[in-house]
């Protein structure tokens, strides 16, 4: 026990080393894509997932959260399995890609299958322990693919091979683990994320918290509605409500919280007012080109249609927040007000403490009437307080 704690102790400078050395090689590959585009979002995503599943490797060991059952020597042997695997992984997506493009797209070869296969399942591993329940229904819908046969009704399909299910879910740029979500992960979330660094380095993050709370110090409903109209302006530049919501969630939903909202109200603003990222010209989502591509008309011809139906989204959030945030704001001010007067009743009993020791000292001296106003003064001073504060 003791030789596998100083393994451990002594361990730790190498990992954060070699954990800093991957992270600083990310960085320096996203900002290299992000000045020149080299390679485009395919190529980028089919080589640096294996490397951001390295830093998930290393960040794991790091804090000793890796696999905790294990001894600490099997936990590094797992982990530098998991390390040559990606790293492999990478390598051969990035020297093959273009040839799994185009020669043997369709046609892989078994090299391409067990290379594919083996990341898509450590991303599954990677579900696993993260994010269960996502593991469960993936592990539910594979088994639906395959066996789709045996489900009766409108729901049955003759199922997919094994074989299909893994390239899809690995050599497909379309769909698994090399798609668009993870394109645009590293690419447009991304770079919002390397600004936000960059804002929150500086202190803008706190400063955008400090203004929200005086501005909510001066309105019980204003902070929302800065919310709505934050997502409303970066709506325009983004194009993607998840971009949108990393890059004004960070700020707003800590402060609506702070504020006194519910955080799942705080999350649910922050999620509607976001989505109004795919709606918003002139940078829309992927469905505005769909749109375009599919009615053969020009991306600008939906852009200058766009503005109506976005305008009519964020409208109606504007005022569906508002409502919210009035409720959620006479709630809670109602519950204020009841407690301030409790807390100001109780204080004033101990201060009136005094009074009532002199009325039991009154009447030990034979003042009948004494007792009775000290009563009639505490009796009355109550209830008008209790009144007030229900009223």
């Amino acid at each position: 026990m003791a030789s596998d704690a100083s393994t451990r102790t002594t361990a730790h400078p190498a990992v954060d080393a070699l954990f800093l050395i991957t992270a600083v090689g990310f960085f320096a590959v996203l900002m290299n894509y992000y000045v020149t585009s080299t390679g485009g979002p395919s190529l980028l995503a089919s080589t640096m997932v294996p490397i951001a599943f390295v830093l998930y490797v290393f960040d794991a060991l790091r804090k000793n959260d890796f696999y905790t059952k294990l001894g600490v020597s099997l936990n590094y042997l797992i982990a530098a399995a998991y390390i040559a695997v990606s790293l492999y992984v990478s390598y051969y997506m990035y020297t093959e890609f273009e040839d799994l493009g185009t020669e043997r797209a369709g046609d892989w070869d078994p090299l391409d299958f067990y290379v594919g296969g083996a990341m898509f399942l450590l991303i599954m591993e990677y579900a696993r322990k993260r994010q269960f329940e996502l593991f469960i229904l993936n592990i539910i819908l594979i088994v639906y693919a395959v066996y789709g046969w045996v489900v009766p009704g409108m729901f049955n399909h003759p199922g997919l091979s094994w074989e299909r299910i893994v390239t899809s879910m690995s050599l497909e740029d379309s769909t698994g683990i090399f798609s668009n979500l993870p394109q645009l992960a590293l690419t447009l979330i991304g770079s919002f994320v390397l600004v936000l660094s960059v804002l929150r380095a500086f202190g803008c993050i706190e400063s955008i918290l400090r203004a929200a709370s005086r501005l909510a110090a001066r309105s019980l409903y204003a902070l929302p509605q800065a919310a709505v109209l934050g997502s409303f302006g970066v709506a325009a530049v983004s194009g993607s409500g998840a971009a949108n919501a990393v890059t004004t969630g960070s700020a707003t939903i800590p402060a609506m919280i702070k504020s006194g909202m519910p955080r799942e109200n705080a999350a649910s603003v922050e999620a509607a007012a976001s989505l109004g990222g795919q709606l918003m010209p002139p940078i829309m989502g992927l469905s505005a080109f769909l749109v375009a591509n599919f009615l053969d008309v020009s991306y600008g011809d939906v852009v200058a249609r766009g503005y109506a139906p976005a305008l009519i989204y964020f409208i109606s959030v504007f005022v569906s927040v508002y409502l919210l945030s009035r409720y959620v704001g006479t709630v809670l001010v109602g519950f204020w007000h009841i407690a301030h007067a409790f807390l100001g009743e109780y204080t004033k009993l101990k201060i009136d403490g005094s009074g009532i020791v002199l009325g039991q000292l009154l009447q030990s001296l034979k003042a009948p009437h004494a007792d009775i106003g000290v009563n009639f003064h505490m009796r009355s001073h109550m209830s008008g307080t209790i009144e007030n504060a229900l009223l």
